[in-house]
């Protein structure tokens, strides 16, 4: 198949994965430019990746069976020719091969090989940075490496952040944006009460902290900025994706675990600031032009655990005035 006039990508179920295959999304929108394409995914990820055009459509992943399978009808009867597989589940195989498209490409494991058309042989965990993996997807549909640009925001994104930064860093006045939680767990979560420490060292430096993070990590997000005292707001759950994005774009400095907001702030071009722990940062380290990557492993990193029985070494070898020099140096 040369040039398929209809591509469906099955875009990654989390934030961080969904920006890490930008430069697929780019890269088959440059090798393509007249093919109707269309993403599936979390309508939150096609919310924020439809500024920048690389698809023409998107189609939510809904959570109900019946919702699924309705979509999958009508997405058989738009006909697509080719479909890019980036989840690497079982389900999600299945779902492209349900659409009808007469080319699957994905990685072929957990035996789903039978129902690609080119399963691809996935290396080693760690061994190809994971943006490399998705972009490979795209061989067959001859698709390059292109420049990456910088993730662009909403108009209703930035009128939504204009908003909570006039209330929580009134004045024009710099701040800074911390996530203290990562969905992975606790083996990337540098602890709270060190989060806490490092937002008042960038308080006294003269810049608001803004604590960020979903309405289900409200209550660690309040504690840290209630730890670290005035100067310090938490904004956990305030606001939509689009508008966290306008919001980070704006930090002078972004410190993360090894979370989506990581990803973001990067994609953003934001100074970002990563704290690795249990995962390796050669297979999933933000994509930016000011990313710096803190990571002290141990000799058992990386183990890629949710939890560790022996302690959380690797991330508390990470102190506090190290990563508040980092911050300090990178910030704009």
């Amino acid at each position: 198949m040369s040039r398929p006039a209809r591509i469906l990508v099955r875009l990654p179920n989390w934030l961080g994965d969904a920006l890490m295959a930008r430069p697929l999304l780019h890269g088959l929108r440059h090798a393509h430019p007249s093919a109707e394409i269309r993403a599936v995914g979390p309508a939150p990820l096609l919310a924020l990746l439809e500024v920048e055009r690389t698809f023409d459509a998107g189609e939510p992943w809904p959570a109900a069976a019946l919702a699924r399978r309705a979509l999958t009808q009508r997405l058989r009867t738009w006909g697509p020719e080719a479909a890019l597989v980036l989840p690497f589940s079982f389900s999600s195989a299945r779902f492209a091969r349900g659409t009808g498209a007469a080319m699957r490409v994905g990685y072929g494991h957990e035996l789903r090989s039978f129902m690609l058309t080119h399963p691809r042989r996935r290396r080693s965990l760690g061994e190809l940075h994971l943006s490399r993996e998705y972009l490979a997807l795209g061989e067959p549909l001859g698709v390059v490496p292109v420049p990456l640009p910088v993730l662009a925001t909403t108009p209703a994104g930035r009128a939504a952040a204009d908003a909570l930064v006039a209330r929580a860093a009134p004045g024009g006045r710099a701040f800074a944006v911390m996530a203290p939680r990562s969905a992975y767990g606790p083996a990337r979560q540098w602890p709270a009460e060190r989060f806490a420490a490092l937002a008042r060292a960038l308080s006294a430096d003269g810049r608001a902290v803004l604590v960020c993070g979903t309405a289900g990590e409200r209550e660690t997000c309040a504690a840290v900025a209630d730890q670290a005292g005035p100067g310090v707001q938490s904004v956990a759950g305030e606001t939509d994706l689009p508008a966290l994005a306008a919001l980070v774009g704006r930090a002078a400095v972004a410190v993360c675990n090894d979370s989506g907001l990581a990803h973001l702030a990067a994609a953003l071009g934001t100074p970002t600031v990563t704290l690795y722990g249990s995962t390796s940062s050669a297979w999933t380290a933000a994509l930016g032009p000011r990313v710096r990557v803190l990571q002290r492993p141990p000799v058992c990193s990386p183990c890629f655990r949710r939890t560790c029985r022996i302690g959380y070494r690797c991330l508390t070898a990470l102190e506090v005035e190290e990563v508040g020099r980092a911050c300090r140096e990178m910030a704009r």
